[in-house]
């Protein structure tokens, strides 16, 4: 377990901390995540190589990429499993100058890890709402399953729940199709 340094971090100074290992800001002090299980690191590898060729063709401007430092709320910076940042909202996000998200993307995905579900399922949740994250995407390798959620108001509502051998779609992707087969083992 990490240990928290001798005082706590703006974003900033998380960010710039430089971490490779699997470390969030919450409330101001690093919090270690749960190791990553098989199905997991699959996962996370298959939504990437999916939706890959999709934004590559669609939105070659915009930025996406894993294991992403992004502010969210005051004092917490999380690393989703997957973002995806609009043209438009990597124009004013993402600082290649200084190598780092500046703000939240168009999109978070984070796959579930059993030890720790609650996070992603509650905690995330209400963050990403209250930071303004357009998009949340939960996708969960036991269960082989993807909810798709979409902020109305301050609150995500579920845009759509995939299961079994559902194809993936979502309004923010016109056209993209992921059969949920290719994506889970």
């Amino acid at each position: 377990m990490a240990e928290a340094p001798p005082k706590v971090l703006t974003f900033e100074e998380f960010a710039a901390l430089g971490l490779n290992g699997p470390f969030e800001l919450v409330n101001r002090r690093l919090e270690e995540l749960v190791p990553f299980s098989p199905l997991h690191g699959w996962t996370g590898g298959r939504i990437f190589a999916l939706l890959d060729p999709y934004l590559e063709a669609h939105d070659p401007d915009g930025y996406w990429g894993v294991e992403l430092d992004i502010p969210t709320v005051p004092f917490h910076g999380r690393r989703p499993d997957f973002v995806y940042y609009s043209a438009q909202d990597a124009a004013r996000r993402i600082d290649l100058v200084a190598d780092r998200a500046t703000g939240v993307p168009t999109l978070a995905v984070e796959i579930l890890s059993e030890e720790d579900a609650e996070r992603d399922l509650v905690t995330k949740r209400r963050e990403y709402a209250e930071a303004g994250i357009l998009h949340y995407w939960i996708l969960d390798p036991k269960r082989r399953s993807v909810t798709t959620l979409v902020l109305r108001g301050d609150e995500y509502q579920v845009a759509a729940e995939f299961s079994g051998d559902a194809v993936l779609t979502s309004e923010l992707f016109p056209g993209l199709e992921i059969p949920l087969r290719r994506l889970f083992r």
